[in-house]
């Protein structure tokens, strides 16, 4: 066997490959230059193999120990382990995968102990337990709002398909009118009933309104409907209820929620989610550009032979980056602000897609200075209009005076005559 050459980071370290029932630990102890001493055992995944997994662990003096980061598998023998007081490092599998052909339980769990032990392997960030909670929260509120636009384009579908094409008129189907004309639709109400009962707002709509509830909902129609409306109510709710419970347990933090509100695009309850995902500590991440490739907003690297070749954004945090790209379509259509004129410079360029994720990624990095020094968001006034045409306006000029579009006035100044023919590339 070939000795590691290696420069050992941790002398006592161990592996763990996690699955639902069973874990394969491999504790891997250096002894100078000599081969390392390794052992191996298998674990219960339930309350008394973890307890003595630990026990085992601590009997060999172990610092520090790597798992993968498999399903939800591993957050119990994190934690359990994080008590006993053994650091544990939480991989991602595609940093530590096995050759094809050579890979077993016990391979996994050795290999992972020969990772922590020279420390080949970045660990994921994980937040403590209270914000794991608060990121589970989070992201349940996440879940059920996308419930709640299924139930609400399914609505739109019963009604769309009655022929009550209510949609195309009002601005929201689920405003107050638009809620008023559904409950009429359930409860069979004549349609004069309905265009009453609405406000002053829909007052020059009433024509186009009558005109789309002249049609009428059939009996099973409006069984569904009824039911899909109980449906979205009660999703409303739900996500009611938990924003009370995030913001409860985000008081402590209202600081920092403050200040992630002076960011334009952030209203509180995004800065609630944002906190819950990224914590109040941002030490853990190096530097500002390491916190946007986190949430999965910083360009990937494909460069070979002197060459760089386009690439995708990185992989990361995929609920970080979508709070961060609807943040960013917000900031882009805030008035005086710099994510305006950058997202919108960039348009012409990238198009609408790709400026949008550049300006996550510009918001990113401005988040990570705002949180780690608890300082508000300070717009820089940079006009992006202006520095596009500083860097471009020499290559126009050069255009135009190629193909004779510019004409020297003698004094300084030049026209731009759109009237005269013009001249073939390389003509003077």
């Amino acid at each position: 066997m070939i000795p590691d050459t290696l420069h050992v980071v941790h002398p006592r370290a161990a592996g763990i490959d996690v699955h639902k029932h069973q874990l394969t630990a491999t504790v891997r102890v250096a002894t100078g230059a000599g081969e390392p001493v390794c052992e191996t055992r298998e674990f219960s995944a339930l309350g008394p193999g973890l307890d003595a997994l630990a026990a085992w662990l601590g009997s060999h003096d172990i610092a520090a120990a790597a798992m993968e980061g498999t399903g939800v598998y591993w957050r119990a023998p994190l934690d359990r382990l994080h008590e006993a007081g053994i650091e544990v490092q939480l991989l991602h599998a595609h940093q530590v995968k096995q050759l094809r052909g050579r890979k077993t339980d016990i391979e996994d769990s050795r290999w992972l102990a020969r990772v922590c032990q020279f420390g080949l392997g970045q660990p994921s960030m994980v937040p403590d337990r209270e914000f794991h909670g608060l990121r589970m929260l989070s992201r349940h509120r996440q879940r059920l709002v996308q419930e709640r636009s299924r139930v609400r384009n399914r609505i739109q579908k019963v009604i769309d398909g009655a022929g009550v094409r209510v949609g195309g008129i009002l601005s929201d189907v689920f405003g107050k009118n638009g809620r008023i004309i559904l409950e009429g639709l359930v409860n069979g109400d004549d349609a004069q009933d309905i265009l009453r009962r609405l406000t002053r707002h829909v007052s020059a709509k009433i024509e186009p309104l009558a005109d789309a509830l002249s049609m009428e909902l059939q009996d099973w129609e409006r069984v569904i409907l009824a039911d899909l409306m109980d449906a979205e109510i009660s999703v409303n709710a739900r996500i009611g209820a938990l924003d009370v419970e995030i913001l409860e347990r985000l008081e402590p933090y209202e600081p920092i929620l403050e200040v992630l509100q002076t960011m334009p695009g952030i209203d509180r309850t995004a800065a609630a989610a944002i906190l819950s995902e990224i914590g109040p500590d941002m030490t853990v991440f190096p530097s500002a550009q390491t916190f946007a490739a986190w949430a999965g907003l910083a360009p990937g690297n494909n460069e070979s032979a002197g060459k760089r070749r386009a690439s995708t954004t990185r992989r990361g945090s995929r609920y970080l980056r979508s709070l961060l790209i609807e943040a960013a379509h917000g900031a882009s259509r805030t008035r005086d602000c710099q994510f305006a004129t950058f997202r919108s410079t960039l348009t012409a360029r990238r198009g609408y897609k790709r400026a949008i994720v550049a300006t996550a990624h510009k918001i990113a990095r401005a988040l990570y200075v705002m949180v780690r020094d608890r300082v508000p968001y300070r717009d820089p006034g940079t006009d992006y209009e202006a520095l596009l045409v500083d860097r471009n306006a020499p290559r126009w000029l050069r255009q135009l005076a190629q193909f004779g579009r510019l004409e020297d006035q003698g004094d300084g100044t030049f026209r731009i005559n759109w009237e005269a023919q013009p001249a073939p590339p390389g003509a003077t």
